[in-house]
Formats: structure tokens, C-alpha cells, sequence
């Protein structure tokens, strides 16, 4: 693989001034904020006014879903025909959510209803025939599905044919042909004109409820804003539309007012400032719940969100909070064989990574090919070999649709679901090769052979921009999750006061300063940005402002996202002729850290050379024949190539070049 470049990009390069005054007086915000709205283009008055308010009378009429009127006209019939109702569900916290909400709404309306989530070790994902056979004996007569089904085309043709109905809700990628249910509820629908597409399955749920209930939502939000929260946040679905409304409405109740059930898992969980935050949800909140599905029986989760009991309550949350523990201890061990794995050769250059293992619990591996997309920057799927059966769990990166992938795939696939970021199949064991040789062969397809790993910068700020109150002032702009960031903010020239590592060299700590001020940098897993970077260099700091709360003290601090050293970005005459002396110097081909041959570089140029122009130079030396490189982690093996004598080389001619002159970096 080559090299993956940061870019830095700036949002506020023609920011109107005016509209940032108008913003502050309008909606008495801060500049600083102002900015950041404008900056991500909401410049329209109104769109602006929606976005601040997050109020439940800008969420969309569910009858603009198809189906969603049939939907109600069935629903309404069996509840008044004292037929017995199924909620099926899935085994993740989006299914978790979606059942309870569905039996709770729907017991509060007098149906007869009762819940069915598959048993992930034994049943696997979605809807199956199985399961259908004992819903029969129970004497049910309407299934609804939820964040499940869209796929089940002859799971509910099944059972059509043991007379039971079966309505869909569902928020996964469709297949061309949808089944043949009584009504298939999913905004994702190719016939669905619905504006807002990407709610979690927990949010179809919400529609439908919303409609059972003569379209009023703000009334079902006060009751269960914070599971649908729960729901959406833990999905890793866009916060931004109706997502971002629901998630903040409930993020408020879980901290107010939480479901009893959520209210005993935030006291196992221990007293935390900010229940009204995304992240904390995530990984906290979420985790806990979905511990069920994975270890042992999602039901008691379920059960957790719909008991009136208080002594219920706390024994299902301590239940959770072990199942949990047991589910990190399997992860760690299941992450530490992973990253072993990819130590061989043969991964260095795939762009998808398939890891195939015997006893891997394939409830966790959702969770460590996650932890592995972090750590190596590249899409992953696990799997796990049980008896012959293998089951995996696939997250994506971005850049590669999982769904897409597998769709190409689909032949030699028992079956599979999900969307673009994350996805789940079974597969027999003597495909797994083919597989991971089709979806890297998909990846070549659609991915650049250079990655860039862009970086948007919302607003270029000083260290004495930087406060309680103005970093307070941005959670306005929240709840922040996927397609709704927390603001990148750059501090551009400022002197590195202090650094060092912390957590026994897991993470690194910077002090840096500017105009007599200073602030602390916290670059998590980063350690090694302690050797590259010494006291008194200058740098640019991009991240995020926070807050940190310690023995009862607040302090602002950036969560780095990048450092560079303040240089230009862009070689000059004289740094590509240095750097190429360098190199012929050292001979045909040249291996080192990145850093480490950047900054000796520079002592011999006698310049600032940071890693950032040092990559840009061998780029464009690459992109007109003078060299070729490959890069594992951070180190790097360069080739020169041999030249014919007298052959002149332009290096204003390159395509690359030329490029990094009209980006500007």
C-alpha cells in the first residue's frame, strides 16, 4: 500500500462575516459557533433556526413511508380482533430498542402481544423458518418485524403458508424485490419517496408508532425519546436530520428523566457529567445492552427496558454489567489473536481485511472488527468457525460499501444483511479464501491507489478562543455522531511547551503555548508522536475542544486529530533536489521510519522537512518515474529506478504536482 496522506482542508477559507454576525444576534450564539454552522453550509436563516432548536415539529409525517397505512389498517384489526401480535426482533441494541418500544406502545393499546429475538449462537441473524414454527404454536397471527426482515422473502412467503401475516419495518439495503408482506416499511424502499433515509431501525419503529397513534410524535418522544436515542446513537447511523432531532430530545430524558430500566444501568455504570452525550452513550450505555445479544439471551434486555419494577430493574442491570464484563475479557483475547494474524506478510497490501478463526464467539467479533478498522485504518470482516458453520461480522472503513461487496459475493454466501458500514453473512469454510479474494478485488475497484485521510477544518482558532464557556457553547451543534462531527478546530503555529507519554506509553501529552497562553493536547494511542516531535518545535494542531472534569475540576484541552510541523506543504525547487541527493546518496533502495528519514532530511538541507512535505516530494518523484515505494505502518521502502543518461525529468509536468500547487497544501 502507499502512502496514506493527511489533508488538510479549511471550511472557513471564504466564510461570510455576515452571516456570522447576523447568526450571533439572531439566535444569541457564539461567533465561534456561528462559524462552524456556516462553515458546514447552513447559511439559510431558517435551516439554521431548525438545526439549534432540534424541535419534534420538523420530523416528517410516517404516512409519507410507503406501506405505512396498510401497516396501521392491520395492526388496528388484530388489536381489535384479539389476535395475538409477534414483535420480532434483532439480537443488537437497534432490535433491543425497536421490540421494547413495539410490545410497550402496543400492550398500552390493548393488543395481545408478546417478542421473539433469535438466539444468535443457535439461529444466527434475521428472520428464519424455525423460529416461525414455534411462533405458530404460540398462536400468533401478525408478525411485525423490526430493524430485521427486509431480506426474509421466503421466510414470510413461509408464513403465508401457516397463515400467519407478516409486516416489515426495517432500515436496511434492499434487494431488488422486496417480500411479499402485508405491508414492507423501510425508507431505504427504491419506491419510497420518504425524504429523510437513513433512520435506524429503532426510528422505523418510531414512524410506526407515530402513525398508530394519529401521527404525533412529540407525545411518543416524551415517553420513549431515550430508548429511540439508545437506539439510533449505539446503530452508528447518520445524526443528522430526523436522527439528529430524535438523539437529542433523548439524550436530554436520559439525563432528566431515563427510562427505569437505563436509570439501573447508569448507576452500574457509576455518576458521569455528561449522560447527555453521544460518546458516552456509545460506549458506555450501549455496550451493556448489547451484551446480552451477544453472551447470552437479548431478552433480558428487552426485559430490562420494559420492567415497571425497580428490583427488576437494578438485577437485569447488574446482570448486564457482568455479561459485559465477560464480553470484554473475550474481546481482548479475540483483538490480541487478530492483530497476530495480520502480522503476516500476506495482509500487508490488502485493502479488506478477512480474518478467519476456530472459537472466535461470533456475538464479539462485530466489536473487535471494529477495533481492528480503528487500529489499521482498513475495512474488516471476522469470522468465526463453530462446527463447521461460520459466521462473521463486517465493518467498513468508508470508501468500500460492505453491502456492495457482498452483494458481488452473494453466490457463494449461505446469506447475509446490513448496509454500507457494517454487515453480516454466513459462509461455508472453503470459500472463505474466495471471498477475501473478491472483496479485495472490489476494493482495488473502488478505492484510490493513494488514500487520503482528509481532514476538515471547521475554524482556525487561538489558544485564547479556547475556554469553559466558548467550548461549553458548542454543544449546541450536537448530538455529534456519523455525518454531524464535533468541530475540528485548527491552532496553527503554536510552540510545543512540554511532551511526554502517558498510561505507560499508550498515549502522548503536549503542552503547547502561544501568545503566553497555553493549552494541554491529548493524543490518544499515539505515543509515538513523543519521538517525532521535540520541545520548541512548531507545529499546527488540528482536533477537538473538550472538556475534561478531574477531582471536581474542569479544564479545556484539544483531542488531537493531527499534528504537522508549520512549514509549507508544498516542495520547492530546491527541497525535491535535496531530497533526491539524499536519496542517491544512500543508494538504490532506502528503508526507515517515515519521520525519522523526514527530519534527517531537514538537519541535512538545514531546513524544517516535516513528514508531510517528505511524503508530497516521493508522490510527485513517483508519479514521473524517478522512484517506487511501499509503507507498512510507519516505515517505508523506497526504490530508485534507473534513468537513461541524459534524460531530463520536469517535475512542474507532474499531474500529481500540479495538484498539490491548485489544493494548496
Amino acid at each position: 500500500m502507499g502512502i496514506t496522506t493527511k489533508r488538510w482542508f479549511y471550511l472557513d477559507e471564504n466564510t461570510d462575516e455576515n452571516i456570522v454576525y447576523a447568526y450571533t444576534k439572531l439566535f444569541g450564539i457564539t461567533p465561534l459557533v456561528a462559524k462552524v454552522l456556516v462553515n458546514r453550509s447552513i447559511t439559510d436563516a431558517g435551516d439554521a433556526k431548525r438545526f439549534i432548536e432540534r424541535d419534534a415539529s420538523s420530523l416528517h409525517s410516517p404516512f409519507l413511508i410507503n406501506d405505512m397505512d396498510k401497516a396501521v389498517e392491520r395492526i388496528n384489526a388484530a388489536i381489535e380482533k384479539g389476535e395475538k401480535i409477534t414483535i420480532y426482533g434483532d439480537y443488537d441494541v437497534d432490535g433491543i430498542t425497536s421490540t421494547a418500544i413495539m410490545v410497550s406502545f402496543l400492550k398500552k393499546k390493548g393488543a395481545i402481544v408478546d417478542a421473539y429475538i433469535p438466539d444468535r449462537q443457535n439461529e444466527g441473524y434475521g428472520v428464519n423458518t424455525e423460529a416461525i414454527e414455534k411462533i405458530v404454536k404460540m398462536g400468533t397471527k401478525l408478525i411485525i418485524t423490526v430493524d430485521t426482515g427486509i431480506t426474509a422473502g421466503e421466510e414470510v412467503s413461509f408464513a403465508k403458508e401457516k397463515g400467519i401475516d407478516v409486516i416489515i419495518t426495517d432500515h436496511h439495503e434492499c434487494k431488488d424485490i422486496v417480500p411479499d408482506a402485508v405491508a414492507v416499511i423501510n425508507p431505504k424502499r427504491v419506491d419510497c419517496q420518504y425524504p429523510f433515509k437513513d433512520l435506524a431501525g429503532v426510528g422505523v419503529a418510531f414512524k410506526l408508532i407515530c402513525a398508530l397513534s394519529g401521527g404525533e410524535a412529540r407525545e411518543i418522544l416524551n415517553e420513549y425519546s431515550d430508548i429511540i436515542a439508545l437506539g439510533t446513537i449505539a446503530d452508528v447511523v447518520s445524526l443528522t436530520g430526523e436522527n439528529r432531532v430524535i438523539a437529542g430530545i433523548g439524550l436530554e430524558k436520559l439525563k432528566n428523566n431515563p427510562n427505569l430500566g437505563l436509570k439501573e444501568v447508569i448507576r452500574t455504570i457509576g455518576s458521569n457529567p455528561k449522560w447527555n452525550s453521544s460518546a458516552v452513550v456509545s460506549y458506555s450505555i450501549a455496550p451493556r445492552i448489547n451484551a446480552a445479544g451477544r453472551m447470552s439471551s437479548a431478552m433480558t434486555a428487552v426485559n430490562l427496558l420494559l420492567t415497571k419494577d425497580k428490583i427488576e430493574a437494578y438485577e437485569l442491570a447488574l446482570e448486564l454489567d457482568c455479561e459485559n464484563r465477560e464480553r470484554q475479557n473475550r474481546e481482548s483475547v479475540i483483538f490480541d489473536e487478530a492483530v497476530s494474524m495480520l502480522k503476516n506478510e500476506k495482509y500487508a497490501d490488502k485493502k479488506v481485511i478477512v480474518l478467519a478463526k476456530r472459537g472466535w464467539h461470533h456475538g464479539i467479533i462485530g466489536v473487535v472488527a471494529s477495533r481492528i478498522c480503528d487500529k489499521f485504518q482498513r475495512s474488516c470482516i471476522l469470522i468465526s468457525i463453530e462446527d463447521g458453520k461460520c459466521k462473521s461480522s463486517g465493518r467498513s472503513m468508508g470508501g468500500i460499501n460492505l453491502f456492495e461487496g457482498l452483494s458481488k459475493c452473494s453466490d457463494i454466501l449461505e446469506n447475509f444483511g446490513g448496509h454500507a458500514y457494517a454487515a453480516g453473512f454466513s459462509i461455508k469454510e472453503e470459500n472463505i479464501e474466495e471471498l477475501d479474494r473478491r472483496l479485495n478485488e472490489y476494493a482495488e475497484s473502488v478505492l484510490p491507489e493513494r488514500v487520503s485521510r482528509d481532514i476538515f477544518i471547521d475554524v482556525r482558532v487561538s489558544i485564547s478562543d479556547i475556554t469553559l464557556a466558548s467550548v461549553k457553547d458548542t454543544e449546541i451543534l450536537g448530538p455529534y455522531g456519523v455525518g454531524n462531527k464535533m468541530p475540528t478546530v485548527a491552532l496553527e503555529g503554536v510552540k510545543i511547551a512540554d511532551i511526554r507519554t502517558l498510561s505507560e506509553g499508550k498515549h502522548c501529552r503536549l503542552l503547547v503555548e502561544q501568545d503566553g497562553r497555553k493549552i494541554e493536547v491529548i493524543a490518544f494511542g499515539r505515543s509515538k508522536i513523543a519521538k517525532d516531535f521535540d520541545i520548541g518545535d512548531t507545529v499546527d494542531i488540528a482536533g477537538e475542544m473538550n472538556i475534561n472534569i478531574y477531582n471536581g475540576q474542569s479544564r479545556v484541552q484539544i483531542i488531537l486529530e493531527d499534528i504537522r510541523l508549520s512549514d509549507e506543504r508544498v516542495p520547492s525547487r530546491e527541497d525535491f533536489v535535496g531530497v533526491y541527493r539524499f536519496l542517491r546518496a544512500k543508494g538504490e533502495v532506502v528503508e526507515g521510519d517515515i519521520m525519522e528519514l523526514a527530519r534527517t532530511v531537514g538537519k541535512e538541507l538545514g531546513v524544517v522537512m516535516s513528514q508531510e512535505k517528505f511524503e508530497n516530494t516521493l508522490l510527485v518523484f513517483e508519479d514521473v518515474k524517478i522512484l517506487e515505494y511501499s509503507v507498512r505502518g510507519d516505515r517505508i521502502k523506497i526504490r530508485l529506478l534507473p534513468t537513461q543518461k541524459g534524460t531530463k525529468i520536469n517535475i512542474t509536468d507532474s499531474a500529481v504536482y500540479k495538484e498539490m500547487c491548485k489544493q494548496g497544501l
